[in-house]
Parts: C-alpha cells; structure tokens; sequence
C-alpha cells in the first residue's frame, strides 16, 4: 500500500484550511493511481467533524484519511527540556514536528510500503505515480539536498560518530557537516527503511537523548545523516523533477542551485 502524508494543524475557523484544500488539488492533479493511494491527514486531535468533511469535500475523489497522534507523539513532558540558547526561537512545536517526521511517524505508518510527504503549505508541480514508482528501488527520493544551519546541528555529528563507535563502525567514522533533503516533499520506501537495524537503532538512540527537544536537531539534518551513514548512495536520490512552490518560503523549488550539493 502507499500513501501521501501530512503533519498539520487544526483551525477555528474553516477558511484557515484553504491552503491544505489547495495542497490537496494539486495532488489530484498530479496523481493517476488515486484508487491505490491513501490520503494521510496527521493532526493534534484539533480538526473536529466538520472541518474534516468540509476539507474532504473539496477533492471528493481522495481517499482522505484523519490521523490524531497524540497517543505516540507530541509529547507534553517534553515542555521539561531545556533548550539550547541559540535555538530558543524555536518553539516547542516546531520541535515536536522534527521528532514526528523522524521518530515518531512509523507507528502512523505500518501497513504503507511506500508514502510521499507533501506539508500543508507545497503545491507540487510533478508526478507522483513517477516517484512512486522510483520508490520501489530506492529508501529515498527528494528533490534537494542542501546544508544546516550550524545553530540547529550542534553536536549531532558527534552523536552519530558516538554511535557508529559504539556499534564496531570504526571504519564508518568519517565526519562530515550536517547537511540533508529538503523534508517539506520527499518519499520513503519504508520497507527498506524498516530493514535496516543500525537505522531503527539510530532512531532509537536519537529519541531516548531527547536532543532533538534540547538541541532542535531537525528531521533535514537528521535524515542527511541517516542516509550519508547507513545506506550506499545509491539507495538515495535527488530527482530534479520534483519541483513544488514552498507557500511559507515563497520559492520555487526547481533543479538545485549549484550551492545546494550534496556533502
């Protein structure tokens, strides 16, 4: 099974959900096998009734699905942790966010073989079925590949040499800067993911630290590294032909510019 995801918010007033709505055209556009693919709506438990039937009329021919997540994420101790100084502007729900797209989403996604994250604010300009497709030779497929900010990765390649270490990795500990797949579109073929122990392990180990709260390590930097340490490069790919308009950026995400190569 497949599927096409989102983490988003709910509103008090219906109008709020217009971009969604129009997020949710373009997939319509832009996908064939629509019988074959479920339409995942994350949530908070915020988007009652109504809402979801007036957001489901809108592309009656999606198969929409709503998810509330709280019972495995968006955990409220996590309020407790202190954050790192230079990243305070980042609220705890940004946070929880990062944790969701890479601790805490499998659990929301166990019956899917594959799944495309498309966020509430990109409307995409490609075609699915295509990436789809791809997806069931690769763990990955995004359409850039750029570096972090150095506020945000604090200490997260160290983490990651720390766990290769202590694996028998030795031979894997080469450092490079943090650097990663834009997230807001990318698709994961989550049977090779589910496969791979260092992997599920590294997962694991990232949320017992609790630095993703502490540090704002984001789910960018944190795929980057999964996929750099875990997986030969030929099991990731940058596609250009993914291309989508990032609302909140306001940019088009076409080919990559020559700055944003991989490390």
């Amino acid at each position: 099974m497949q599927a096409i995801a989102v983490l988003t918010r709910g509103y008090t007033n219906i109008h709020q959900y217009n971009m969604l709505i129009q997020r949710n055209l373009y997939i319509s556009k832009y996908l064939n096998n629509i019988e074959q693919t479920d339409i995942l709506i994350f949530h908070e438990g915020n988007i009652n009734d109504i809402h979801q039937n007036y957001i489901k009329s809108k592309t009656p021919n999606l198969n929409v699905i709503f998810i509330c997540i709280l019972e495995f994420a968006f955990d409220k101790s996590k309020s407790s942790i202190r954050f790192y100084e230079p990243t305070k502007m980042f609220a705890l729900n940004y946070r929880h966010m990062c944790s969701f797209w890479f601790v805490d989403f499998w659990k929301y996604v166990e019956k899917y073989e594959k799944i495309i994250r498309i966020d509430e604010d990109c409307n995409i300009f490609f075609n699915l079925d295509m990436v789809f497709y791809l997806l069931n030779y690769k763990a990955a497929i995004f359409g850039n590949w750029v570096m972090d900010e150095d506020k945000v990765t604090y200490g997260l390649n160290n983490f990651m040499m720390m766990f290769l270490k202590n694996n028998n990795l030795v031979q894997r500990m080469k450092q490079r800067k943090p650097s990663g797949p834009y997230t807001n579109v990318i698709g994961f073929n989550m049977n090779i993911l589910r496969q791979n122990k260092l992997l599920n392990d590294y997962v694991n180990e990232i949320k017992v630290s609790n630095n993703i709260y502490r540090y704002r390590w984001g789910d960018l930097s944190l795929w980057g590294e999964a996929l750099s340490y875990f997986f030969p490069p030929s099991f990731y790919l940058k596609l250009n032909k993914i291309k989508y308009y990032h609302g909140s950026h306001c940019l088009l995400y076409t080919s990559p510019s020559p700055r944003d190569k991989r490390q």
